[in-house]
Protein backbone atom coordinates (compact mmCIF):
# COMPACT_ATOMS: atom_id res chain seq x y z
CA UNK A 1 0.00 0.00 0.00
CA UNK A 2 1.52 3.76 -0.83
CA UNK A 3 1.61 6.05 1.41
CA UNK A 4 -1.04 8.11 -0.41
CA UNK A 5 -3.41 5.35 0.01
CA UNK A 6 -2.20 4.94 3.88
CA UNK A 7 -3.38 8.67 3.91
CA UNK A 8 -5.94 8.15 2.32
CA UNK A 9 -7.54 5.52 4.69
CA UNK A 10 -6.21 7.37 7.82
CA UNK A 11 -8.58 10.33 6.47
CA UNK A 12 -11.59 8.18 5.77
CA UNK A 13 -11.10 6.86 9.42
CA UNK A 14 -11.10 10.28 11.24
CA UNK A 15 -14.27 11.07 8.87
CA UNK A 16 -15.86 7.96 9.81
CA UNK A 17 -14.56 8.60 13.36
CA UNK A 18 -15.70 12.04 13.59
CA UNK A 19 -19.01 11.65 12.27
CA UNK A 20 -19.82 8.29 14.87
CA UNK A 21 -18.91 10.81 17.38
CA UNK A 22 -20.92 13.34 16.24
CA UNK A 23 -24.27 10.86 16.39
CA UNK A 24 -23.07 9.39 19.60
CA UNK A 25 -22.92 13.23 21.02
CA UNK A 26 -26.69 13.98 19.26
CA UNK A 27 -28.04 11.12 19.95
CA UNK A 28 -26.85 11.52 23.71
CA UNK A 29 -28.56 14.84 23.51
CA UNK A 30 -31.42 13.90 22.45
CA UNK A 31 -31.63 11.54 24.80
CA UNK A 32 -31.07 14.00 28.05
CA UNK A 33 -33.55 16.14 26.41
CA UNK A 34 -36.57 13.20 26.55
CA UNK A 35 -35.44 12.23 30.26
CA UNK A 36 -35.54 16.12 30.91
CA UNK A 37 -38.60 16.65 29.17
CA UNK A 38 -40.50 13.23 30.25
CA UNK A 39 -39.37 14.47 33.92
CA UNK A 40 -41.24 17.86 33.35
CA UNK A 41 -44.17 16.64 31.84
CA UNK A 42 -44.59 13.80 35.07
CA UNK A 43 -43.83 17.22 37.32
CA UNK A 44 -46.47 19.02 35.44
CA UNK A 45 -49.50 16.25 35.90
CA UNK A 46 -48.96 15.44 39.39
CA UNK A 47 -48.72 19.47 39.74
CA UNK A 48 -52.27 19.23 37.80
CA UNK A 49 -53.96 16.54 39.94
CA UNK A 50 -52.70 17.74 42.77
CA UNK A 51 -54.42 21.34 41.79
CA UNK A 52 -57.34 19.34 40.60
CA UNK A 53 -57.98 17.88 44.31
CA UNK A 54 -57.47 20.47 45.74
CA UNK A 55 -59.97 22.62 43.62
CA UNK A 56 -62.48 19.51 43.93
CA UNK A 57 -62.46 19.58 47.89
CA UNK A 58 -62.65 23.60 47.75
CA UNK A 59 -65.57 22.94 45.89
CA UNK A 60 -67.40 20.51 47.79
CA UNK A 61 -67.02 22.85 50.56
CA UNK A 62 -68.62 25.85 48.90
CA UNK A 63 -70.93 23.38 47.86
CA UNK A 64 -71.78 22.36 51.36
CA UNK A 65 -72.03 25.94 52.59
CA UNK A 66 -74.15 27.03 50.19
CA UNK A 67 -76.50 23.97 50.69
CA UNK A 68 -76.40 24.91 54.45
CA UNK A 69 -77.09 28.53 53.37
CA UNK A 70 -80.31 27.38 51.45
CA UNK A 71 -81.75 25.17 53.78
CA UNK A 72 -81.75 28.38 56.42
CA UNK A 73 -82.95 30.33 53.32
CA UNK A 74 -85.65 27.94 53.22
CA UNK A 75 -86.50 27.12 56.87
CA UNK A 76 -86.73 30.91 57.15
CA UNK A 77 -89.30 31.48 54.36
CA UNK A 78 -91.63 28.88 55.46
CA UNK A 79 -91.32 30.15 58.86
CA UNK A 80 -92.30 33.91 57.91
CA UNK A 81 -95.17 32.77 54.70
CA UNK A 82 -96.65 30.38 56.50
CA UNK A 83 -99.05 32.51 58.84
CA UNK A 84 -99.25 34.73 56.00
CA UNK A 85 -100.23 32.46 54.14
CA UNK A 86 -102.94 31.17 56.58
CA UNK A 87 -104.58 34.60 56.55
CA UNK A 88 -104.85 34.99 52.67
CA UNK A 89 -105.83 32.15 51.96
CA UNK A 90 -108.75 31.66 54.52
CA UNK A 91 -109.80 35.10 54.49
CA UNK A 92 -112.78 35.15 51.67
CA UNK A 93 -111.96 38.15 49.48
CA UNK A 94 -114.55 40.75 49.19
CA UNK A 95 -115.91 43.68 46.08
CA UNK A 96 -114.80 46.68 47.85
CA UNK A 97 -113.37 50.38 46.73
CA UNK A 98 -109.72 48.54 46.11
CA UNK A 99 -110.78 46.24 43.56
CA UNK A 100 -114.08 48.12 41.93
CA UNK A 101 -112.68 51.53 42.13
CA UNK A 102 -115.23 53.90 42.69
CA UNK A 103 -118.63 51.84 41.42
CA UNK A 104 -120.64 50.29 44.03
CA UNK A 105 -119.99 47.20 46.19
CA UNK A 106 -123.45 45.87 45.59
CA UNK A 107 -125.11 45.14 42.41
CA UNK A 108 -128.04 47.96 41.24
CA UNK A 109 -130.78 45.10 41.19
CA UNK A 110 -132.00 44.81 44.42
CA UNK A 111 -132.00 41.09 45.55
CA UNK A 112 -134.84 38.31 45.76
CA UNK A 113 -135.78 38.19 49.65
CA UNK A 114 -135.77 34.00 49.33
CA UNK A 115 -132.29 34.38 49.59
CA UNK A 116 -131.55 35.54 52.82
CA UNK A 117 -129.83 32.56 54.13
CA UNK A 118 -127.21 32.63 51.96
CA UNK A 119 -123.71 32.23 54.15
CA UNK A 120 -122.36 34.74 51.34
CA UNK A 121 -124.37 37.00 49.24
CA UNK A 122 -123.14 37.40 45.72
CA UNK A 123 -122.90 40.85 45.55
CA UNK A 124 -120.56 40.93 48.35
CA UNK A 125 -118.33 38.50 46.96
CA UNK A 126 -115.89 38.44 43.93
CA UNK A 127 -116.43 35.43 41.33
CA UNK A 128 -114.41 32.10 42.53
CA UNK A 129 -111.95 32.05 39.76
CA UNK A 130 -111.35 36.35 40.41
CA UNK A 131 -110.66 34.99 44.11
CA UNK A 132 -108.36 32.00 43.29
CA UNK A 133 -106.35 34.26 40.79
CA UNK A 134 -105.97 37.36 43.46
CA UNK A 135 -105.10 34.62 46.47
CA UNK A 136 -102.31 32.99 44.11
CA UNK A 137 -100.95 36.34 43.42
CA UNK A 138 -100.83 37.30 47.26
CA UNK A 139 -99.23 34.13 47.74
CA UNK A 140 -96.58 34.43 45.42
CA UNK A 141 -96.05 38.13 45.74
CA UNK A 142 -95.67 36.81 49.83
CA UNK A 143 -93.42 33.94 48.98
CA UNK A 144 -90.37 36.12 47.07
CA UNK A 145 -91.58 39.01 49.50
CA UNK A 146 -90.05 36.38 52.48
CA UNK A 147 -87.61 34.80 50.34
CA UNK A 148 -85.98 38.21 49.65
CA UNK A 149 -86.03 39.19 53.87
CA UNK A 150 -84.57 35.04 54.19
CA UNK A 151 -81.76 35.78 51.94
CA UNK A 152 -80.67 39.03 53.40
CA UNK A 153 -81.00 37.50 56.87
CA UNK A 154 -78.36 34.79 55.81
CA UNK A 155 -76.38 37.34 54.09
CA UNK A 156 -76.14 39.25 57.21
CA UNK A 157 -75.49 36.44 59.03
CA UNK A 158 -72.13 35.45 56.72
CA UNK A 159 -70.70 39.01 57.09
CA UNK A 160 -71.78 39.78 53.50
CA UNK A 161 -73.59 42.82 53.81
CA UNK A 162 -73.01 45.31 56.64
Amino acid sequence: MTALERLLVQVLTAVVLVAVSILSVRGYGNHRYNAGHAAAIEERATADAAAVLKRTRENATTATQQATSNATITEKTHEDIQPVRERIVTRRVYVGSALCGDRPAAPAEAQSPGGGDEADPPGRLVRPDVERDLVALKLAVEEDLATGRACQAVLKDEGMVP
